[in-house]
């Protein structure tokens, strides 16, 4: 697993991302442990829809920081897991991050959500992950805790 610098824009996603490991360890499941990975013969390229969101929403609802998945960018382990090579983030004007390298910014939550539905392509890939989207932002945002069943996916 590579190391992440903490001032990396990536870095609080990452936080999220492990934080969310602690709490629900099944939503997490399909994403690398530390998600940044250095390919090796191990990972091969392409993308888990259920391990991206969980990236995608964590990131955004604890970070306010949403990672640019681009394909070349994501790999796949051989137990399925998502692991990030590395990725641009999307975050919104006021951020501290906003001018940093690999930072792009967005003027408002609509902008930012235009940025995440670019990157997640098109057809029937991107409609499974608007669905695991939709499904994992009711869970994280719901104002009572939702039980997540040992072994559930999303």
């Amino acid at each position: 697993m590579a190391s992440l610098a903490m001032t990396s824009p990536l870095a609080p996603v990452v936080a999220a991302v492990e934080g969310l490991r602690r709490r629900h360890p099944a939503l997490v499941c399909g994403v690398a442990p530390g998600v940044v990975i250095t390919p090796t013969p191990a990972w091969s390229k392409g993308t888990n829809p259920e391990a991206a969101a969980v990236l995608l929403v964590a990131g955004w609802t604890r970070a306010l920081r949403v990672p640019l998945l681009t394909p070349g960018e994501t790999y796949i382990d051989r137990a399925g897991r998502l692991g990030i090579s590395s990725a641009r983030v999307a975050v919104l004007a006021g951020d501290p991050a906003a001018g940093s390298l690999g930072v792009v910014v967005a003027r408002d939550r609509a902008e930012l959500l235009a940025l995440v539905a670019e990157h997640a392509g098109t057809g029937p890939a991107a409609a499974e992950l608007a669905r695991h989207l939709r499904r994992l932002t009711a869970i994280l945002t719901a104002p009572q805790p939702v039980p997540i069943p040992a072994g559930a996916t999303l």
